[in-house]
């Protein structure tokens, strides 16, 4: 009795133990901007800075390698879209410069991959890859990870936020976030697309900066049948929203990984 009960205390001790590794490694990926609203100057114009947030810790957490980065754009209010070289080091702070006022997007995703975490001769391995050829897989799966912030330029009244830049996973924003407050009583609905369609029931959790200094989130919900999904706003400052959705592997890819994982992170301030 007393080797099972035993038994039971490792198992659930090791049960939380690799919980607890699985959700430390699932970085997840935003944009900072050390200027959301930044103003403009007929002679100028306007700038900021973006840089990336990779980790746990909103709004800086761990530095994110250039090589991972897939994309990194700017798009015009006018739907123009222009690449952007990201500054080497750090969080690869990034000076973009606006020639005139507006709604513009900054988007960035990650290269796609596979994570796998097994067991062997009794110990948890990492391997940043698919799982052949490996026994004691604890858990394997491929991720695509999508990120976007809002940059309003002066006196922007236009609709630009609300269109879709063509993430497979994207947090579209129904109303501009600018014109509400962090009061309570404020709502924002976002959509959620996925592969273009409405993400039917799909988690969205949402933060603010200053809300935690760990791995929480001020707010969580999920999207209707119309992949629609409403945010408090309970506060003021710079705000995160992030959708994420997991789904078993296809037949074709049984032999890499069990699950596919992807995320969409949304940046924005809240006057």
């Amino acid at each position: 009795m007393k080797k099972i009960k035993n038994f039971c205390i490792f198992s659930l001790f090791l049960s939380v133990c690799l919980l607890f590794t699985a959700t430390a490694f699932a970085h997840s990926l935003w944009l900072n901007a050390s200027d959301y609203t930044p103003e403009i100057y007929p002679k100028y114009g306007a700038r900021t800075k973006v840089y990336f947030g990779w980790g746990h810790h909103y709004p800086v957490d761990d530095f994110l390698p250039v090589e991972y980065l897939q994309e990194f754009s700017l798009i015009f209010p006018d739907g123009k879209v222009e690449k952007i070289t990201p500054n080497p080091g750090g969080f690869l702070a990034t000076q973009i410069n606006f020639k005139q006022p507006g709604s513009y997007i900054v988007s960035a995703s990650k290269k796609p991959g596979f994570y796998t975490m097994y067991m062997d001769k009794g110990e948890v391995h990492h391997k940043i890859g698919p799982k052949t050829g490996l026994k004691g897989v604890i858990l394997s799966l491929y991720y695509e990870q999508y990120t976007k912030s809002l940059i309003s330029v002066g006196e922007a009244e236009d609709s630009s936020f609300s269109k879709p830049v063509g993430h497979k996973l994207e947090i579209i924003p129904l109303e501009n976030p600018y014109k509400l407050h962090g009061c309570g009583g404020h709502f924002l609905p976002v959509k959620v697309l996925f592969e273009g369609k409405p993400a039917q029931y799909c988690k969205v959790y949402a933060t603010y900066a200053g809300f935690s200094t760990g791995d929480d989130f001020a707010y969580a919900t999920s999207t209707d049948g119309e992949g629609i999904a409403k945010i408090r706003l309970i506060h003021w400052g710079p705000w995160l929203i992030k959708a994420d959705i997991k789904l078993p592997a296809p037949e074709e890819l049984k032999d890499k990984c069990n699950e596919l994982h992807y995320t969409a992170t949304l940046t924005f301030e809240v006057p």
